[in-house]
């Protein structure tokens, strides 16, 4: 039985959903609530929790033992349904991601493997005590947990460091090895696809809750960059390094990428400015493409480091994962051997076409060689 200190840490779990609908038993119930004087340190609290996601603040946890502070969470979730900033949800996502984890650390190995099957469905199990697990193989003893490898698959593709890969994992009979902090990061990130996932219909709203929505809209204008969408033109991908305009031209004409290659492709054009739709577009052509998944995963990509993005890999990083057209001799521009990263590639073709240079001798000149490849 989870305490109420942890039904209102895990706003996700069964019990902080059950406790929730007995107080409001839907968002209507909720706002109706919201207009009573009584509980307008709800909304209070609800704006600084969505206040502390945008300044990417940890996420304020007040009066654990109120029962009612368990609707603080579903009421910031309203603020930001009624702004409608993708951003701001995908802040959200971030910071309330973020404090599950940090709270998880502390609970027992029996907490985490019932809030994983009671919130999740997820299938876990303990590897053993401590002394247990001494008699297992050096390689394995350290595991916490195993979890079925379908749950596990669940969140840990979105992570993109390579001992998240399944096949860098210890399997066992379809079960997955984790650790404990592991388990937590996966528990976390569910939490976080939940909440850029979901939609609410809002409905209209008491005025108390009106002027917080209004406020941290104002907030949103000042703190969230706006950017116009770079359109696809010849110019655009004529600037493209080798790398990125074969892996754009590949799933153009309707190839599968690798996972590296769809990132690497996914994040730089991200990173340059064109819109998540966009990116999209360029994806759709592929024979598995699935738009929920896609969809996504590049709204992750989008939204890493406060909404700036993932940077895509640099030139090294591409050519150990195999995917840069230049080192395996299939391709080559002199630029390549004078830059460390696509960006750079791209932002110095960009000048070169608006100053019509074609000339490349400048680089010997001008520039110090930073890799070669013949």
């Amino acid at each position: 039985m989870a305490s109420m200190s942890q039904v209102i840490k895990y706003p996700f779990s069964r019990d902080a959903r059950e406790a929730s609908r007995k107080l409001a038993n839907d968002i209507r119930s909720l706002t109706s609530l919201l207009e009573d004087p009584g509980n307008e340190y709800i909304i209070e609290e609800a704006e600084y929790r969505v206040l502390a996601a945008l300044d990417q603040e940890e996420v304020p946890l007040k009066n654990i033992s109120d029962q009612k502070e368990v609707l603080v969470y579903p009421t910031s979730r309203i603020i930001v349904e009624k702004i409608g900033a993708p951003r701001l949800r995908e802040y959200q996502a971030e910071a309330e991601s973020k404090a599950v984890n940090k709270h998880l650390a502390g609970e027992s190995n029996e907490f985490l493997m019932g809030l994983a099957e009671s919130s999740f469905e997820w299938k876990t199990e303990s590897t053993g005590t401590i002394s247990e697990r001494a008699r297992l193989p050096a390689a394995i003893r350290r595991f916490d947990f195993r979890m079925r490898y379908e749950d596990y698959l669940e969140v840990a593709p979105d992570f993109h460091a390579s001992e998240w890969k399944l096949v860098n994992r210890a399997i066992s009979s379809g079960w997955v090895l984790i650790t404990k902090s592991e388990l937590a990061r996966l528990m976390s990130g569910k939490f976080k696809q939940i909440i850029i996932d979901s939609r609410l219909e809002v409905p209209t709203l008491p005025a108390r809750l009106t002027e917080a929505v209004q406020r941290i809209e104002s907030e949103v204008s000042t703190k969230i960059k706006k950017t116009e969408p770079i359109k696809f033109t010849t110019k655009v991908t004529s600037a493209f390094p080798p790398c990125i305009a074969q892996m754009h031209n590949d799933s153009i004409q309707g190839k599968n990428l690798p996972h590296e290659a769809r990132f690497a492709l996914a994040a730089f054009l991200l990173r340059i400015g064109m819109s998540e739709e966009e990116v999209l577009g360029v994806f759709r052509p592929a024979p598995d493409f699935a738009r929920g998944l896609a969809d996504y995963q590049v709204r992750h990509i989008a939204s890493k480091e406060g909404g700036q993005g993932y940077n895509p890999p640099g030139c090294r990083k591409m050519q150990i994962n195999g995917i840069c057209p230049v080192e395996i001799g299939e391709v080559f521009d002199p630029l390549c051997e004078y830059v460390l990263h696509p960006l750079n590639f791209y932002e110095t073709r960009v000048w070169e076409i608006s100053k019509n240079i074609v000339n490349r001798s400048w680089y010997a000149a001008k520039k110090k060689r930073r890799q070669k490849f013949r």
